[in-house]
């Protein structure tokens, strides 16, 4: 639970403002910090999805708790996207970008990963963002260290694929896109070496067939049954990793708000190596 303790103090200690753009959020300790910031006559803004897919009503709950707390909170606009699949936080000017949800799971039993970015450069496109997303306004941007879906992202992801020279490392939660799948077969007949992580297929049985299928072209496969894999990453010749809301699905790539970073920084790559090779070998 180091994570939420974490990231329930940045909430404690904000200043300004908290604004939160998440497709799930049913964390207990997440909302009371809300609550109490918007106490301290903070500014606090919540974009939640209204039709959680198989879970019609879930943030349903949170919505109303929120707004009886006077907080500003609205669902996504159905117009601009299918279903708003985000996961950031802006807590005065650093944005915290992840592959989690707000739910008690999240934090105690899943494999996940997180950027804090505090950089000048990305804060005002982060608010622009989230500013556009509330006021159910269109909103497109594409830049080489960040993606917004569903605009530019199969563009994006495809190249990124098709461009890798050496190795390609993914952690995926839920995969059905035969696209990017005949992709990686390609890059792996051009012997690029490919490892993959996924949950166990009892908890994602839908990931069965093509996982067959990248096994039987010579792509390395993990199944981890615990932690449970709700990670969405891509490493790239260890040199550029994307952290991600995306699926590796039709839907996510090209229907879903998601938004994804680019990170090179080589301290924080070694880091994800350690935790994607412990996994792997386990």
């Amino acid at each position: 639970m180091k994570f939420l303790d974490e990231l329930t103090t940045k909430i404690d200690q904000a200043k300004n403002k908290v604004y939160v753009e998440v497709y799930i959020f049913t964390e207990k300790r997440l909302k009371k910090a809300l609550k109490d910031a918007k106490k301290r006559w903070l500014d606090v803004k919540v974009i939640l999805e209204k039709n959680v897919y198989l879970a019609w009503n879930l943030n349903k709950e949170t919505f109303n708790e929120l707004k009886n707390a006077w907080i500003e909170v609205v669902y996504s606009n159905t117009e601009n996207y299918a279903l708003n699949h985000t996961k950031m936080m802006i807590i005065d000017d650093e944005v915290v970008i992840s592959t989690w949800n707000y739910s008690y799971s999240t934090f105690k039993y899943n494999r996940e990963f997180f950027i804090s970015l505090k950089d000048e450069s990305y804060k005002d496109v982060f608010l622009e963002i989230f500013e556009n997303d509330f006021n159910w306004e269109k909103f497109e941007i594409s830049k080489n260290n960040l993606v917004l879906s569903p605009f530019s992202s199969r563009e994006k992801l495809e190249y990124l694929i098709q461009n890798a020279k050496k190795s390609i490392k993914i952690y995926s939660h839920n995969f059905w896109d035969e696209d990017i799948k005949n992709i990686l077969v390609n890059q792996r007949q051009n012997n690029i070496l490919i490892q993959m992580i996924f949950p166990d297929l009892k908890k994602v049985s839908s990931n069965k067939e093509i996982i067959n299928d990248l096994k039987s072209n010579k792509i390395y496969i993990k199944i981890i049954d615990k932690p449970e894999i709700h990670a969405k990453t891509i490493l790239i010749d260890d040199e550029y990793l994307y952290i991600w809301s995306i699926n590796f699905s039709n839907y996510s790539i090209d229907k879903n708000r998601e938004i994804w970073i680019l990170i090179k920084n080589q301290e924080i790559i070694k880091n994800f190596l350690d935790i994607f090779n412990d996994d792997f070998l386990k």
